[in-house]
């Protein structure tokens, strides 16, 4: 039922838990820190537009998933941030009244608790599983799989890794429908003074944020959770689109589907720091296995 609630409102609702569950659970190592420096922050950052956001994505989304959904009960959610690609796959289905299996696999429990809670919110059954995305074993068990964004948490090895698992987890004739950053060149450390820069936006954004009075979202405490986020990430290269065609080919996938979108340099989305609403080429990927 998930008409009833907005998106806007989950998130609210979303930012003090993730808070909580991140400072108590997380321990997984990820860029220069652990997770906590993405989970404590990322539903904040999705609500003032300034986290690299499926809905970036969202035309793709529907056509690619929705196209897929009537045929495609079984969905693995390969890694999650919090409960936003959930939310983009459970819309499209409900929106095709297509029956939906979701299952959201991440390596750390505090997104997974997050899909869970989201679940019982708009009275979605949803399986969960701790486990890394690249040797998660359960062979032929999905029709889809999607994700956003996964694929530039890891070097080369790691991708073709990826990859390869998807495959095997995928039943015949199973489908990746993914988005991934297209580049080629490894990403700088961020600079203090960027970091600086990001924290002064979100607090602006956080000064002027009007939809819930309510929810105090600007202090020390959320500045230093802003500042850590932007040191933290780090976004490896994945090549161009020829380079990610390869990967999935040589995988044992056909690829149906290989886009490539241009988001602009607005103040929205130009910042470097890894992660956020920043500018670039983004490869929206369909991947049918053979």
């Amino acid at each position: 039922m998930r008409g009833l609630v907005s998106t806007t409102d989950l998130l609210v609702r979303t930012v003090p838990i993730a808070q909580q569950l991140s400072d108590a659970l997380c321990a997984t190592p990820n860029g220069n820190d652990d997770c906590g420096a993405l989970h404590g922050i990322w539903p904040t950052l999705r609500l003032l537009q300034l986290g690299a956001d499926p809905d970036r994505h969202a035309d793709f989304f529907d056509d690619a998933i929705g196209a897929l959904a009537p045929a495609s009960e079984r969905v693995l959610i390969s890694g999650c941030a919090d409960w936003g690609m959930l939310d983009t796959t459970a819309s499209i289905y409900r929106r095709r009244g297509a029956p939906l299996r979701a299952t959201a696999l991440d390596m750390c429990v505090t997104p997974l608790l997050l899909c869970a809670w989201y679940g019982a919110q708009v009275r979605l059954p949803v399986r969960t599983v701790c486990a890394d995305a690249s040797v998660f074993d359960e062979s032929a068990a999905f029709d889809v799989i999607t994700t956003h964004s996964l694929m530039t948490y890891g070097d080369a090895a790691f991708r073709r890794q990826l990859v390869e698992n998807w495959h095997r987890l995928l039943a015949p004739g199973g489908a990746v429908v993914t988005v991934t950053r297209l580049g080629s060149v490894d990403q700088a450390p961020v600079e203090p003074a960027t970091g600086e820069e990001f924290t002064r936006e979100f607090n602006s954004r956080a000064a002027a944020f009007v939809a819930a009075p309510e929810l105090t979202i600007a202090g020390a405490q959320l500045s230093a959770r802003v500042k850590r986020f932007a040191g933290a990430q780090i976004s490896h290269p994945v090549g161009d689109a020829a380079d990610v065609r390869v990967l999935f080919e040589t995988a044992g996938f056909d690829v149906g589907h290989l886009h490539v979108r241009r988001i602009g340099d607005s103040t929205d989305g130009a910042s470097p720091v890894a992660g956020s609403a920043r500018g670039g080429d983004y490869a929206e990927i369909v991947a049918v296995k053979r």
